[in-house]
């Protein structure tokens, strides 16, 4: 089920139909949810229907399942390179150059490269505005004690209202997460320090509204799990970084090299987390933070809403066929009950079965039909393949080479 699901991406996703490429292959995933291929051809899905958040966080999961598939890393470097997050997008490329060491990662890098250095050029005049501001110190800061000036200072959360602790909070042990370099358990001393404890298990008292102020942007993507929120400010160094976890709170505090404060936000969250398998990593770009989902809900925010109920991930109803949108008019429920008799005959068993497929539309086509896919393919250097005579008749039809690749003329 979950081979046809994927066939029927590919084909979709050949046609230029991305929407419903992407559909099918959200299908295939709730058949097999541990694919990482399929993760990491939705996420090109995503990038063509410029998608990004969704792109990377598909990327993502694909590396945590198969952390040696180098397409996974093209397609995080390509989404974080759209979202202007250069430098991380270059880590993602030169992980993928390692594993697979071709042209399309080494432009990838040269186009990175590039708009870091007019990044850098242009930093001076981004900076100067900011230099009369005077940072205002925090209380953690103000209170630091004078007589040890070589300990670093520990951001403190700020403080939470007394309530009473409900019967049910009692500490959870910390699980193991996802294997990274710098995981964070959910042990109190690891988060926040002293101001953090039981930070893992004790539910935080509500905020009356959203608090947020700093100088980084943040932006959070999610899967059906977890819910990540990237805070983008580069160089920090742990110690810089305190986040509290709670059933239905966050609280992420950054300071600055002298304790002051550069970065809070301390807000109800949509729905439910557990917070002992909660985590956080501080990482050269950004501080990643990771929130594993109670209930398979989706958020429509990050915060806490009373419009909107949180939808259901649920597995689509098979009472009805799905309707996939396209621009090609093509009949793809009749294209599989097709594929699956030549399963049933046996004519799929030997070679590829999107190639027996093609074979197939031009054995069984008009010729119109044979027509255009002869002309498409001879003309595009075998890059493109359409069944619209009405289209490729009308024009030359040009090379489209795929995602990364250069159009090369090489002359003899």
């Amino acid at each position: 089920m979950a081979q046809e699901l994927i066939a029927r991406g590919d084909r979709l996703f050949v046609e230029e139909d991305y929407e419903g490429a992407a559909n099918a292959y959200t299908e295939a995933l709730l058949v097999d949810p541990s694919n990482a291929r399929v993760y990491e051809a939705r996420a090109n899905a995503y990038i063509k229907l410029e998608q990004y958040s969704e792109a990377n966080a598909d990327a993502t999961k694909a590396l945590e399942l198969s952390p040696s598939l180098a397409k996974a890393y093209l397609r995080k470097g390509v989404a974080l390179f759209n979202m202007e997050e250069y430098e991380a997008a270059k880590e993602a490329f030169e992980a993928g150059y390692q594993l697979a060491p071709d042209n399309t990662f080494r432009t990838w890098i040269r186009k990175c490269d590039a708009e870091l250095d007019e990044e850098a050029a242009s930093m001076p005049q981004a900076s100067k505005p900011d230099a009369p501001a005077a940072p205002q110190p925090s209380p953690a800061a103000t209170t630091a004690p004078a007589a040890e000036p070589q300990s670093q200072p520990q951001p403190q959360l700020p403080p939470q209202p007394e309530e009473p602790a409900p019967a049910a909070a009692a500490p959870q042990p910390p699980s193991e997460g996802p294997s990274t370099t710098t995981s964070a358990p959910a042990a109190p001393t690891s988060v926040a320090g002293p101001a953090a404890a039981g930070c893992s298990a004790a539910p935080l008292a509500p905020a009356a509204a959203p608090a947020f102020s700093g100088k980084y942007r943040h932006q959070h993507y999610q899967l059906s799990n977890k819910v990540t929120l990237d805070v983008y400010a580069k160089k920090l160094r742990r110690e810089q970084v305190a986040v509290e976890f709670g059933e239905s709170h966050l609280a992420v505090r950054i300071v600055d090299a002298e304790g002051q404060e550069e970065y809070l936000l301390d807000t109800d969250l949509y729905g439910k987390i557990v917070p002992s398998q909660c985590k956080y990593e501080v990482l050269s770009t950004k501080v990643e933070i990771t929130m594993v989902k109670a209930d398979q809900l989706q958020w429509a925010s990050l915060e806490k809403s009373d419009k909107v109920a949180p939808a259901n991930y649920s597995t689509p109803g098979t009472d009805a066929p799905r309707q996939y949108p396209s621009t090609k008019q093509k009949d793809w429920s009749k294209v599989e009950s097709e594929l699956k008799e030549l399963e049933q005959k046996g004519e799929l068993d030997m070679g590829d079965p999107l190639n027996n497929f093609f074979k197939k539309i031009f054995s069984q086509g008009d010729e119109d039909t044979r027509r255009a896919m002869m002309k498409s393919f001879v003309e595009s250097n075998g890059t493109v393949l359409s069944t619209n005579w009405n289209e490729v008749g009308k024009k030359k039809v040009e090379c489209t080479p795929p995602e990364g690749m250069e159009v090369r003329k090489w002359e003899a």
